[in-house]
């Protein structure tokens, strides 16, 4: 394969990885988990999740972006802050 090819290959390869979400955290255990997709230190979304002593799973979703940290939802947070954080 001559030069040319290759470096239109590679540049054709690297332009489909752009703009797709990149995992950032991608964690489980037993206890709980997390995820994170995104550009980090831009904006994330993500997820995660735990188990309390009395076997209750919890979680919370989230976004980070220029606006902060926003619960988008949760069964721990209560409402009117995650309304609040999106606001």
């Amino acid at each position: 394969m001559n030069m040319k090819c290759l470096v239109v290959l590679l540049l054709l390869a690297s332009l489909g990885s752009t703009g797709r979400a990149k995992d950032i955290i991608d964690y489980e255990s037993d206890h709980g988990d997390h995820e994170q997709e995104g550009t980090a230190g831009e904006a994330v979304e993500g997820e995660y999740s735990w188990v309390s002593p009395d076997g209750t799973e919890h979680y919370v979703k989230y976004v980070a972006d220029h606006l902060g940290y926003q619960v988008v939802k949760s069964d721990v947070v209560p409402k009117a802050i995650q309304d609040a954080s999106q606001a």
